[in-house]
């Protein structure tokens, strides 16, 4: 197994993925500054970009620090990046530029810079503004979102239908697998879904450390206000396709690009229809360059993909070894 990812890699046969909102772990990229010194080169860059102290925070983080959206989310878009760039140092001449690149939510960001879409310090700061913006829209009104396993997406679109009025607004926020879905609204009406699934027998639920309700109708005015920022940066055609995350296509188009980055914000993310799209592109390789294995797990929940989960919070030799 090890011998074919090394070779699809070599050979720019895989897909690589970076995780979005929720995935910090404290002191994520410890073990990756110490081996490379082109990741804390990363985070020093993009610590200028947003004025973060973000290679403390994702060397040293507390899962405290790593709460808020505001800290978190250019954390996790930055050790992202850091994390690319090292498995390019690990390589060498071995690596070759991936077949598709895909960024679950928040990881979109990581994932247009990785593909030569957008501009580094553009993604940070757009990054940084977003989790100002999403923040400031919680403080007023408290969200949660949570993920509902076990259970079909249809069921999980019944519960949120059915939620009480008083109880506020909840949404399917991210169709992740065939019985995966993660759910998003205000505080109250999450956990009333919570409760009607953990009463089911063989049903789990887990309460997101994500701190907005992303992906559901109270980003409305996050969208609005963020608009004409996103509206100004500019956009390259990226040197390789994308997965977009609210139809889970595969595109080169820009203006596609553009507008799932805005449509993201209240929409569902369609990752299980995007890990199909990969299957039918005949990809096979699935690098998850996560501090955990989030969307390597979603990926395995698909036969025909063969995921590895970098994890770099272990050595990268040990997820792709070199011989």
């Amino acid at each position: 197994m090890t011998t074919t990812v090394l070779d699809d890699v070599s050979l720019g046969r895989y897909a690589l993925l970076l995780p979005g909102a929720g995935s910090q772990l404290p002191s994520m990229a410890r073990r990756l500054c110490r081996s490379f010194d082109c990741a804390t080169e990363v985070l020093e860059r993009a610590a200028k970009a947003t004025g973060l102290d973000l290679v403390r925070l994702c060397r040293e983080g507390t899962p405290a620090e790593l709460t808020t959206a505001e800290v978190a989310h250019p954390a996790i878009v930055a050790t992202g990046l850091a994390a690319a760039a090292a498995l390019r140092r690990h390589l060498g001449g071995r690596w070759a530029p991936p077949a598709v690149v895909g960024g679950h939510s928040l990881g979109h960001f990581a994932a247009l810079v990785e593909a030569g879409c957008l501009d580094f310090d553009d993604a940070l700061r757009l990054v940084a503004r977003r989790a100002q913006l999403m923040t400031e829209q919680t403080r007023s009104r408290p969200a949660l979102m949570a993920s509902l396993a076990g259970a079909s997406p249809e069921r999980v679109t019944e519960w949120c239908a059915a939620c009480p009025p008083e109880h506020g607004v909840v949404v399917p926020a991210c169709f992740n697998g065939p019985a995966q879905t993660v759910v998003s609204g205000d505080a109250a009406a999450v956990r009333w879904v919570g409760g009607r699934a953990g009463a089911e027998d063989g049903l789990r639920v887990k309460e997101l450390p994500a701190g907005v309700a992303s992906h559901s109708p109270l980003m409305k005015p996050v969208q609005r206000a963020l608009r004409p920022e996103l509206a100004a940066v500019p956009l390259s055609r990226p040197a390789v396709p994308l997965l977009l995350n609210s139809t889970g296509q595969v595109t080169r188009d820009v203006d596609a690009l553009r507008t799932d980055l805005l449509d993201q914000l209240s929409v569902p993310v369609r990752w299980n229809d995007a890990m199909r799209a990969l299957v039918a592109s005949g990809i096979t390789t699935v690098l998850d360059s996560g501090p955990g294995q989030v969307l390597a797990r979603a990926a395995a929940l698909h036969p025909e993909l063969d995921p590895v989960a970098l994890n770099f919070m272990h050595p990268l030799e040990r997820a792709v070894p070199l011989p």
